[in-house]
This record gives structure tokens, sequence and C-alpha cells, in this order.
């Protein structure tokens, strides 16, 4: 799909609505999806954890993760993949970070006490390298690192997250940036929507897995039987448009 010249901030707004639109149309049954992640999410909210200072930080950073999936996938419906990508890797960095802390809740000190301990550098500043190097005690991260090492391509000026949007007018000798990214088809753009889902799916089961399943008391039933569902969907979207 050709770049469209922006006329200002209004007129991107107007664009930005329009792709909302018609992806929402492109992805017909499958947008339902977005509802039944985001409805596991949400029922996860109403379960009342222990008064335990060590699930404190672990909670907040789930809404956190929470909350970028909602930045994620509506920024890849208004054709920002690159900014979805950016918002999986702070929810993985989120999960991450909780994870490590559930399995060493008397490092919460630490966690909260950055400016203070030198120590902090070397477990949190890089969470995705202290997993790795300890991967056996986190074996709900299997298959994530390898997926944080591309959203990380563009959350930074990486050639690979950032090359794709320029091209030159060699005729005339102009630089043009494209505000958006565009799919080279209606197939491509629901592969990057399958992989998208999976892995904000996969971040949420790092939570259900560690923290939640076991207080989840009457809910958990309920929740479970979603659960199997999605795996269920997510996997045929998956087996429908693979991405290669």
């Amino acid at each position: 799909m050709s770049p469209k010249i922006i006329r200002g901030f209004e007129h991107f707004l107007a664009l930005e609505d329009e792709n909302v639109s018609k992806n929402i149309t492109l992805l017909e049954n499958h947008y339902a999806l977005i509802l039944d992640l985001d409805n596991i999410y949400c029922s996860c909210v109403t379960i009342t954890l222990p008064d335990d200072e060590s699930l404190m930080i672990p909670a907040f950073l789930y809404l956190i993760s929470h909350q970028e999936f909602y930045y994620g996938i509506a920024s890849f419906l208004r054709l920002h993949k690159t900014q979805c990508f950016r918002s999986l890797r702070v929810a993985l960095d989120s999960a991450f970070t909780a994870y490590y802390l559930l399995k060493n809740p008397d490092e919460i000190g630490l966690y909260l006490n950055m400016n203070t301990n030198s120590q902090w550098e070397n477990v949190f500043r890089n969470i995705k390298v202290t997993i790795r190097n300890n991967y056996k005690r986190f074996p709900s991260a299997a298959g994530l690192l390898h997926v944080h090492d591309l959203c990380s391509k563009f959350a930074h000026a990486d050639p690979a997250g950032i090359l794709h949007k320029y091209f030159m007018d060699r005729e005339r000798k102009i630089l043009h940036v494209n505000y958006f990214d565009y799919e080279n088809s209606r197939d491509d753009y629901k592969k990057w929507f399958a992989f998208f889902l999976f892995y904000f799916f996969r971040v949420f089961l790092i939570y259900w897995n560690e923290m939640l399943t076991k207080n989840a008391g009457g809910v958990k039933k309920e929740i479970t039987y979603l659960i199997k569902d999605y795996k269920i969907k997510i996997r045929d979207l998956r087996s429908t448009y693979p991405l290669k």
C-alpha cells in the first residue's frame, strides 16, 4: 500500500480512525479474539490476593502488562506495528520481573531501591538476561526470550525497526517517511495479529501460573475454561496464518 501524505495532526488522527475501522472489518470474526483475551485479563482483576506485601508489586506489574496489551493492540489496529512491538516488550519485561519476584520474594526491597543498591543493576537492569541465565528456574518463560529480542529491535533505533519506514523518490530526490506500518497483504496483517495476540496471551499465562491460579478461589473453574478455550482458538488462528 502506498503511503499517504500527512497534512497535519488532525489528518493523522483521521487516518488512524480510518485504519481502525478498516482493520476491524478485515479481521472479521477474528476481532473477537481481542475481546476474549481482554475478558480473561479482566476476570483476574476480581481475584482477591492474600494480604501479602510480596504480591503487591507482581499484582501491579500484572496491571501494567494488561495496560500494554491495550496500547499494543490498539496501535496495531491503527497500523503502528512498531509501537505494538514496543508495548509487547514492556509487557514481557513486567512479566519477567513479576516472575522473578514471585520466585524471590525476599528481593522485593532490592527491586524498590534501585538508587541505593548496585546489585539492582545486576538483577533488574536487564531482567531478560537474569531470566536467561537462570532459565531452569523460570520454565514459563520458555520461548519468550527470543520474542523479547525481536521486540527490542523496534524499541530502539535498530535498522530492522526503522528502515522499512523510509523510501527515496530518486527522480525528485526527496526522502519520505511512512507514518503507518502497511503490510503487503491482508494475510500478512492477520499473521502479525495472531503473533501479537499469542504472545500477550503468553504474558498472561506467567501471571496465571505463578500467582493467580492458586488464589482464584470460586472463579478458578470459569477462568480455567476461558484459558482452555482461548488456547484452542489462538492455536487455530496461528495455524491458519503462520508467521514464517
